[in-house]
C-alpha cells in the first residue's frame, strides 16, 4: 500500500485525520492556518525555492538547496510548534527516497524563526516508520475511522467539522 507523506505526517498527529485524508476528504480550504501555511509557504526563501513533485513518491518537496557542496531536500514549517511532525515527515520523504536508491540530507526551514535544523535518515528511524506504516495501514483499511480524540490541534485542524460539530 501506498501512504502519502501528508497523509504519514497526519497519522502521526492524529490517526482519524489520516483516515479522512485516505477517503480525500479535503479540510476546509477556508481555514485562517491553512491560509497562513500556504502564505509562508509562498513567501519563504523564493530566490532559493525549487519546489519539486516526486510523482512516484507522492511528495512535493518544498525545496531542494545546497549547503557547503552537499544537497538538502527542505521541509519550511511556520513554527517550531510542529518541530516534531515535520522532522518524521522529513525522515519519511528520506526513508522514500531511499528506496529509490537516493541517499540524501534533509533541512527544516522555520523562516519566522530563523531557524534551519538538519535531518539525517538512521537506521532506528527507519524501523519506526515501517512499524507506523503497518498502524497506519490498518488504520486506513477500516471501515469507519477511529474515534474522534481531543487534541491540542484540534482547534485549528482543516478536518474540524468532522470531528467536533
Amino acid at each position: 500500500m501506498k501512504i502519502s507523506p501528508s497523509i504519514f505526517n497526519a497519522f502521526n498527529i492524529c490517526p482519524r485525520q489520516a483516515w479522512l485524508m485516505s477517503r480525500q476528504m479535503t479540510a476546509d480550504q477556508d481555514n485562517s492556518y491553512i491560509d497562513i501555511g500556504r502564505l509562508i509557504d509562498d513567501t519563504s526563501f523564493e530566490r532559493e525555492k525549487k519546489k519539486i513533485y516526486l510523482a512516484d513518491i507522492g511528495a512535493m518537496i518544498d525545496m531542494v538547496t545546497k549547503k557547503d557542496g552537499t544537497y538538502f531536500i527542505a521541509e519550511i514549517k511556520k513554527s517550531s510548534r510542529t518541530l516534531n511532525s515535520g522532522i518524521f515527515q522529513l525522515k519519511y520523504y528520506l526513508f522514500l527516497l531511499k528506496k529509490k536508491s537516493i541517499e540524501i540530507k534533509g533541512i527544516i526551514k522555520i523562516p519566522k524563526e530563523k531557524k534551519s535544523i538538519e535531518v539525517e535518515l538512521a537506521n532506528e528511524d527507519i524501523e519506526m516508520i515501517e512499524c507506523k506504516l503497518k498502524e497506519l495501514g490498518d488504520i486506513v483499511k477500516e471501515e469507519k475511522p477511529p474515534p474522534a480524540k481531543w487534541l491540542g490541534v484540534c482547534p485549528k485542524c482543516g478536518h474540524f467539522e468532522f470531528c467536533w460539530s
